[in-house]
């Protein structure tokens, strides 16, 4: 294994763990700020002065428009596999439109220019 095949491969394997874990430390970041509101909300309502005897006298159902609500407000939270999901779909997208724009003569001559810098600084000593 060459020098610059164990490099980029090293480099590849870590830049592929670093944002997995980057972004499994962000979804789990959200999970736990999403539980913590609902356990304030929670508090609030059952510390709240207003209405604490009309909550002892509640129904056990829950009225037809707010469990559709709340199965909406469900739906509606993304979980950390369609997140993951769809940066990968963004970065795909970006690095397939940045190949569509990319003129690939200009690169060519690049790197052929690159390559005759190198040859010559190889040749010096």
């Amino acid at each position: 294994m060459g020098f610059f095949t164990g490099f980029l491969g090293g480099f590849a394997f870590t830049s592929s763990v670093l944002y997995v874990t980057v972004h499994v430390h962000r979804s789990t970041r959200i999970a736990q700020r999403k539980a913590i509101r609902e356990q304030v909300d929670q508090i609030d309502w059952l510390v709240s002065s207003s209405g604490a005897y009309d909550r002892h006298n509640l129904p056990v159902d829950i009225p037809r428009r707010r469990r559709e609500e709340l199965e909406a407000q469900k739906q509606a939270e993304p979980t950390m596999k369609e997140i993951l999901k769809q940066r990968w779909n963004t970065e795909v997208e970006n690095l397939t439109r940045k190949a569509y724009e990319t003129r690939w003569q200009d690169i060519r001559d690049a790197t052929a220019d690159g390559w005759k810098a190198a040859t010559q600084i190889i040749k010096r000593e």
